[in-house]
């Protein structure tokens, strides 16, 4: 049994937007010290779920002292970053740093309710990764409508198609379950359609960049399709390789246009 976190899909959703937010705001201490932070963070979780008992009676009593001791080193050097960088962010900036911890204080709640693998808690721990972007941009320094034009495509891409393959898995789990598979599909249009609004809304206004509604099209869509036309279970690795073909063209129109 393996202490590194087993949901792959997440490691892409933790890599992108971080070194998206690099490429597009620049490389500073306090950003670094951030993403340590979050990586630290995101390799707590297996552990800590270990621990909690999620992962069975039999893993929690043959990987206790594994995993106090994964648990502990990780959480030293999330805090320690984590520190480190709440004293170089500039004090205007500081509010940022509430952007990722929000939705990691969620996770963290639904984690302890052994329900980490519920919508709720991925589409948290989505939100956590992408928006680790806003104060790694803003530690840069960087704008704050630019760590928004990153943070925000990523955070709708990761929280829509989570639902979308929601959707694949539960039109066929336990026998399938319509009720949850059409609430799932209204959810995932309802998302797309209401973040293009407000998307199309903001930058009317000039509140966001263009560039913000571009770069988050190609997941909402993408999301939407899958929700509406979900293909079969059998085909999940080829639909986790579309999904990173997304991320790889959202952040490519995000380092274009920003």
């Amino acid at each position: 049994m393996s202490l590194l976190p087993k949901e792959h899909g997440a490691y892409g959703q933790i890599a992108f937007p971080i070194l998206t937010a690099f490429v597009v705001a620049g490389v500073s201490t306090g950003g670094l010290l951030i993403a340590t932070a979050v990586v630290a963070g995101f390799l707590a979780h297996e552990p800590a779920a270990i621990l909690l008992g999620i992962r069975g009676p039999r893993a929690k009593r043959e990987w206790w002292r594994h995993a106090v001791l994964w648990l502990g080193c990780t959480l030293a050097i999330g805090v320690t970053a984590g520190t480190g960088a709440l004293f170089l962010v500039d004090v205007p900036a500081r509010w940022s740093l509430l952007v990722p911890l929000a939705p990691t204080l969620l996770l963290a709640m639904w984690t302890a309710r052994g329900r980490d693998k519920s919508w709720e808690g991925e589409v948290a721990a989505s939100l956590a990764f992408s928006g680790a972007a806003m104060p790694i941009s803003l530690a840069a320094p960087a704008p704050a409508q630019t760590g928004a034009a990153v943070a925000i495509p990523f955070a709708l891409l990761f929280a829509a198609s989570t639902l979308a393959i929601r959707v694949v898995i539960l039109r066929v789990r336990g026998g399938g379950n319509a009720g949850s598979t059409t609430a799932t599909r209204r959810a995932t249009f309802f998302l797309a359609a209401g973040a293009a609004s407000a998307l199309g809304a903001a930058c009317t206004l000039d509140l966001l960049p263009t560039s913000t509604f571009v770069a988050s099209a190609p997941g909402l869509l993408i999301s939407t399709l899958i929700a509406a036309h979900p293909p079969a279970p059998s085909h999940l690795r080829t639909l986790g390789w579309t999904l990173v073909a997304t991320s790889v063209l959202t952040a490519a129109i995000v380092v274009a246009t920003v």
